[in-house]
């Protein structure tokens, strides 16, 4: 019995450090005013659009809603965080394509609300076929 309860708190103690770490690691924005360049690049709708923003906002989610209006951003709420479905009256179909996302030149690793935002950067979304 004793050997049950020293495993399983083992495995809480493994799993609350892990967590930690995580947090600790975690990519954040930089606080204040920021500069940055959004791109977004539609082929078969001939959409190549760029435009330079200021924000206060520390996460890409929340830049792109803050300009939402002009960026016809459409999202669409799923259990791993928002999933950018449409840009400047595109809508991604699914079954086919998807927004790109890519950061300075580097694709991004996470989705928008994990995405920091940062003085100087570019975001570039490109719609890709699978």
């Amino acid at each position: 019995m004793n050997k049950k309860i020293t495993a399983v708190l083992v495995v809480l103690l493994l799993a609350a450090g892990g967590f930690g770490i995580y947090r600790l690691m975690t990519p954040k924005g930089e606080e204040g005013s920021k500069e940055v360049t959004i791109n977004i690049i539609v082929e078969s709708e001939s959409i190549d659009y760029r435009e330079t923003f200021r924000s206060d906002e520390l996460y890409l989610e929340g830049l792109l809603n803050e300009h939402s209006d002009e960026l016809q951003l459409v999202t669409e709420e799923t259990q791993y965080g928002p999933m950018l479905m449409g840009l400047k009256g595109y809508n991604a179909d699914i079954s086919k394509e998807f927004f790109s996302i890519k950061i300075n030149g580097e694709d991004a690793m996470v989705g928008i609300k994990e995405i920091p935002v940062n003085d100087k950067d570019e975001y570039t979304f490109e719609v890709t076929g699978f």
